[in-house]
């Protein structure tokens, strides 16, 4: 027995695995503390005679050994045994080979990935409530292929496959939110081997054609349609480059809150000013940045006039996808860059824009914890087009922004619900430091 065999043998209780994974998946909630018998997995005892080959034995024994957690700390683990031989003395044996815990197993014949997709694709059509767990069970082993497949945003799209289901079942609470119908032809096959009764057909129409369903369950037209001319209402980026002469001036507006050195024009002290874009751009080469090494982007008006004060931080109002026109801005590149917005999929979305150009821009309560702790306060949000998910976040970010997609309603919360005391402690978390480390830093980058 080499490595080799070891990898085959293993491999051929991979679809007793994925039974066992889906039982424990589509357990009914009471259950599912119950402990996993699935390992240790053994999957091979010793029978060599010691008489036979004992110079092979030896060496296969040896890379078995040197391949194994014994060894490395990974993968298959080895019972050895001890005998005692006349002719060759005290020797070591390998009794048996197995698997302590599933990554081990996993890792080994290299499937973690499958597996992840599969327990997640159940955990979203579960707590969906798609099918009871007996039927979701019996539904998952005929669909393995489909449910260990790699699928982009995968969370986003079991939902939308599962309530496509519900709401043709006519099983769901909410009303269908708007799934393209593009995404419901591609998979019509999956949706409809979700069906209860496994034998609706369901109706396909463009929202471009004036068709009326020729079903009892087909996926509305007129839902489909209503919805996607609502998203064409939706605000686009803000194309800067298009800005020309005989346009209207872009303003910028912005604040100090820096107690020690606050905006000055001569003797005035401007609570905020609004300069346009063209010279905006330029702000580096006046005093007003002197001591400032933080610039904050706003989203909401009453938050960008109220918020606190704080040293070495300049405030500015950036709505919606107006932050577009900052990455004119090249004096950025030199200043730590901070946003907050809503928990929202909309200033997500607008968060990713802006990190196309600045990449390194830093977030505040724009995280899971804030959004599980005032989620009280959500109210109904819009969803992104085509429901996508916005490609520069980081994990926390991601996570959030999934958290919302799942959400029916009340998926969206104002940044003015928030306490400033909670902001601000957010904000003393990101380290803002003085002109003089600012310097320091500059000078020293690996320091």
């Amino acid at each position: 027995m080499n490595v080799g065999d070891i990898k085959k043998k293993a491999s051929e209780f991979f679809t007793e695995y994925l039974n066992h994974t889906i039982d424990i998946s589509c357990v009914s909630s009471d259950k599912k503390d119950e402990d996993d018998d699935f390992f240790p997995l053994e999957i091979s005892k010793n029978s060599s005679r010691l008489s036979d080959t004992l110079k092979e034995y030896s060496q296969e024994t040896l890379e078995v050994f040197l391949h194994s957690k014994n060894k490395t700390g990974v993968g298959y683990s080895l019972e050895v045994e001890y005998v005692n031989t006349r002719s060759n003395g005290r020797k070591s044996i390998i009794k048996s080979v197995y698997f302590e815990n599933e990554n081990d197993y996993l890792d080994f014949i290299n499937v973690k990935s499958r597996v992840e997709n599969l327990k997640f694709a159940l955990a979203i059509l579960s707590m969906d409530k798609v099918l009871p767990p007996p039927e979701l069970r019996s539904w998952a082993k005929k669909h393995v292929k489909d449910l260990t497949a790699v699928y982009e945003d995968g969370a986003v799209f079991w939902h939308n496959i599962g309530q496509c289901a519900l709401w043709v079942n006519k099983s769901a609470k909410e009303p269908l939110q708007y799934i393209p119908a593009e995404f419901v032809a591609a998979n019509k096959k999956l949706i409809q081997s979700l069906f209860k009764n496994g034998e609706a057909e369901i109706q396909i129409v463009s929202a471009q054609k004036n068709v009326e369903p020729q079903n009892k369950n087909p996926v509305k037209r007129t839902q489909v349609e209503t919805e996607h001319e609502e998203s064409k209402n939706e605000i686009e980026p803000v194309a800067t480059e298009d800005v020309g002469r005989e346009s209207k001036p872009f303003f910028i507006r912005f604040r100090s809150l820096s107690v020690e050195n606050p905006l000055k024009l001569g003797r005035l002290v401007p609570r905020e000013i609004s300069l346009q874009l063209d010279d905006f751009v330029h702000l580096n080469q006046t005093n007003f940045l002197k001591e400032i090494t933080t610039v904050l982007i706003v989203n909401d008006e009453t938050v960008f006039q109220t918020f606190p004060k704080s040293e070495h931080v300049l405030c500015i109002y950036g709505p919606d996808y107006a932050v577009n026109a900052l990455k004119l801005c090249e004096w950025f590149s030199r200043y730590q860059l901070i946003y907050f917005g809503d928990i929202s999929e909309h200033c997500f979305d607008v968060l990713s824009a802006f990190r196309n150009t600045w990449m390194k821009t830093e977030t505040i309560c724009m995280d899971g914890n804030t959004w599980e702790r005032f989620v009280g306060s959500a109210e109904p949000g819009s969803h992104l087009k085509n429901n996508v998910v916005p490609k520069n976040l980081n994990e926390s970010e991601k996570n959030t922004f999934l958290s919302l997609r799942l959400t029916a309603d009340r998926n969206k919360l104002p940044q003015e619900k928030i306490p400033m005391d909670y902001v601000l402690q957010f904000l003393d978390a990101v380290k803002i430091c003085g002109p003089e480390e600012k310097q320091t830093a500059e000078e020293n980058p690996e320091t």
